[in-house]
Formats: C-alpha cells, sequence, structure tokens
C-alpha cells in the first residue's frame, strides 16, 4: 500500500512539473498580433491598424498587465520594428499562424508520420525473433499502436513499453527476453537519434552551413548524451566492469538489478547477431528519417524559415532530452527545448510552438489506431499485476 502511495505522489509530482513547464511555455506566446516598440522592446498586442494614405499608419495597441487591461492610444507605425524582409510591424501571433496553415504539407506530414509505425514494429519484431521470441508481423504492428496508445494518450504509469512486455510475454516461458526486447528497442532509438544528431552536426559544420559557434552547444550535447547512454549500458550489462570499478553493490541495490541479471543470456544472443542488429540500425534510421521529415512538412505548413538541417540537428536532441521521465510524455519539456533551439528573429516563439503543438498532435491522433486494440484484445491488468507477472516488483 505504502508503495502504491509513493508511486501516486511520483505521478503526481511529475504532472504538476509538466504543468508548470506548460505554463510558462504559454505565458512566453502572444495569441494575437502584436507589435515590438523599438524603444523598449516590449511587446503589445494589436487592436486595430488605422490606415491613411496623407500620414503614417497607426496602431492601437492594449497595454498594461494582463489583469488590467486597456486600450492605448495611436502609436507611430515607425515606432515599431518591423519583420525582418517585410516592412511589416505585425507580428502574426498564434492565431494568424494556424489560420495561415498549407494544408497540403500539414496533411503530407500526417501520412508521413503513419509509415514510422510500421518501420517501427519491424524493427521490434527483428529484436524479438534475435531474443527467441516469434510473433506475427500483424501482431507486432497492433502492439507498437497499443504502446503508441498508452505513451501518447494516456500517459501514467501504465506506459507503452509495461503494455507492450505484457503482451509479449505471453508468447515466451523467458520474461527476461520480452522486457529485454523492449529495453533494446528504445535505447536502439536513442542511440540512433544521438548518433543521426551528431552525422548531422559534422554534415553541417564540414559544409559551412553553420558557424562554429552556433554548433558549440549541439556538439557538446551528443557527446554528454552519448556518453551518458553508453555508461549506463555498460554498467548495466557488464558483471566484469561493475567488479573492476567495485559498483557491484550499487547496482545490487538497483530494482530491477535481478531481471537485468536474468536478462544476461538475451544480451548475448543480441550481442553475437551482428547482422540482425546492423538491419535494426538500419530500420531506426530510416524510421527516424522519415519521423524527422513529417516534421519538415508540418514547419513547412507553418512556413517555418528553418533549414532542413536544423530539424535533423535539432529534433534528435529534443526528443532525447525529453526521453528523460521527468514530465508524463516530456509534456512542457518537449515544447521549452523546441523554443531554446528553434527560436530567432524570423521564427518567433509564437510560430515555434504552432510547430510543437501540430507535432505532439499527431503521434496522439496515431494513437488513437491503439485504442480499437486495447478493447478488441485481452482485458489489460492493473499495473500491479503487470509488474508482478514479468517479476519487476520485489
Amino acid at each position: 500500500m505504502a508503495g502504491r502511495h509513493k508511486k501516486s505522489l511520483f505521478l503526481a509530482g511529475k504532472i504538476l512539473l509538466a504543468l508548470l513547464l506548460l505554463a510558462w511555455v504559454v505565458s512566453q506566446v502572444h495569441w494575437h498580433d502584436y507589435a515590438i516598440r523599438k524603444s523598449d522592446k516590449k511587446t503589445y498586442p494589436v487592436v486595430r491598424v488605422i490606415p491613411s494614405a496623407a500620414a503614417p499608419e497607426k496602431l492601437i495597441v492594449m497595454t498594461g498587465p494582463l489583469w488590467d487591461r486597456h486600450t492605448g492610444q495611436p502609436e507611430n507605425v515607425a515606432d515599431f520594428e518591423a519583420i525582418p524582409g517585410t516592412g511589416q510591424v505585425l507580428w502574426p501571433g498564434f492565431a494568424s499562424s494556424i489560420a495561415d496553415l498549407k494544408v497540403l504539407p500539414l496533411v503530407a506530414g500526417f501520412i508521413a508520420y503513419f509509415f514510422t509505425m510500421p518501420v517501427i514494429a519491424t524493427r521490434w519484431r527483428l529484436l524479438l525473433r534475435t531474443g527467441q521470441i516469434n510473433i506475427s508481423r500483424w501482431e507486432a504492428l497492433r502492439l507498437t499502436f497499443l504502446g503508441q496508445f498508452f505513451n501518447t494518450v494516456v500517459p501514467g504509469t501504465v506506459g507503452g513499453d509495461l503494455v507492450k512486455a505484457y503482451y509479449v510475454s505471453k508468447h515466451t516461458p523467458n520474461k527476461a527476453a520480452a522486457l529485454v526486447s523492449v529495453i533494446m528497442d528504445r535505447v536502439l532509438g536513442l542511440v540512433a537519434l544521438t548518433v543521426l544528431a551528431g552525422v548531422v552536426l559534422l554534415i553541417v559544420w564540414s559544409s559551412g552551413l553553420a558557424g562554429s559557434r552556433d554548433l558549440y552547444w549541439p556538439a557538446i550535447l551528443v557527446a554528454v548524451i552519448l556518453g551518458g547512454i553508453l555508461a549506463a549500458f555498460v554498467f548495466l550489462f557488464s558483471s566484469r566492469l561493475r567488479r573492476l570499478l567495485r559498483l557491484q553493490k550499487l547496482y545490487q541495490r538497483l530494482p530491477l538489478s535481478h531481471h537485468i541479471a536474468a536478462a544476461g543470456q538475451v544480451m548475448h544472443l543480441y550481442r553475437r547477431d551482428v547482422s540482425s542488429m546492423a538491419k535494426a540500425v538500419l530500420i531506426t534510421t530510416l524510421a527516424q528519417v522519415i519521423w524527422i521529415g513529417s516534421i519538415v512538412l508540418t514547419g513547412a505548413s507553418l512556413s517555418l524559415p528553418i533549414p532542413w538541417h536544423a530539424y535533423f540537428l535539432y529534433i534528435p536532441l529534443i526528443y532525447t532530452i525529453g526521453a528523460v521521465p521527468l514530465t508524463p510524455g516530456g509534456v512542457g519539456l518537449v515544447e521549452k527545448f523546441y523554443l531554446v533551439f528553434f527560436v530567432d528573429s524570423l521564427c518567433t516563439d509564437t510560430r515555434v510552438l504552432a510547430l510543437a503543438l501540430l507535432v505532439r498532435l499527431t503521434p496522439i491522433l496515431w494513437g488513437l489506431p491503439g485504442a480499437v486494440v486495447a478493447i478488441t484484445g485481452p482485458r489489460l491488468p492493473k499495473a500491479e499485476a503487470m509488474e508482478a507477472e514479468l517479476g519487476l516488483k520485489e
């Protein structure tokens, strides 16, 4: 009972953090068109534009704090900053950004995301077969949609990885193999994402598409993430290194240590089957290129002037950082890093947030077919029962 209360409090804390992060992100957004005064760099919502043939145009703006707004006096257009390359002083707010959506690239991006699902299912099925678990292509695809549903639509104590591992465990007496397949599937995705960012970083640097100063922090993030993943992987699965570094006692305190030890034979199968692992890496790269391509198309639907290499450099970093379980589904955290990496003089925070929200909506919608799998399949037990059956509870 105490463990259940502790888990509930932990989840409540993550949800609270997500809400605080979202509140901060939303507070940075201009929901209506606005103007930026040159003298103080402050932004003002524009109520109305007063055209004039004989004199400069004037703007009627809102002033005062959010709880005490009032209409300001007409201001000369010359007092406000113009959008670079356009001469217009009326910067588009969230409503205008969404209203000007280009339907064709938006739909193309939405459809492109769908094709990542069968590719991911193929990768996971390959990992399962390497671990001597056989399921059909259709079953792998159904469970992939089911995992998507629980990860994006109903994030909480029952994660998509746990659900997938539970159902696959029905196909094998080796529960460890089912768990390791899901862990390897996730780790492969994170490692390949970071490596993809590193490759694009080298391409951008060598071709001069961006300056060294712009690539400084991305390079540090790539190195830190890859180092962290490698260190964690070696710590978990190399008993020899743990003994050498005298970290065995720390390892034994982990809640999953006994199950990870039982998975040693499965890991040996992965290490021995080099060709299957190479295929899994190639499949992973294909899935990620399609996925990032869908985000490029979504950005094009908003007419964002973001170069292709920026997407392939920053999107992997954003979602690798977002994979840290600080908030359910990375809500708030992912949106924050969209603003960090993509906002500049042309891509305002409002337009970038519109991109982030559309990108978040896409997997949620494609996760809905997983609800059909959940309803038509066997009744799913509570999280505690799944964890007990998989041997995750002490």
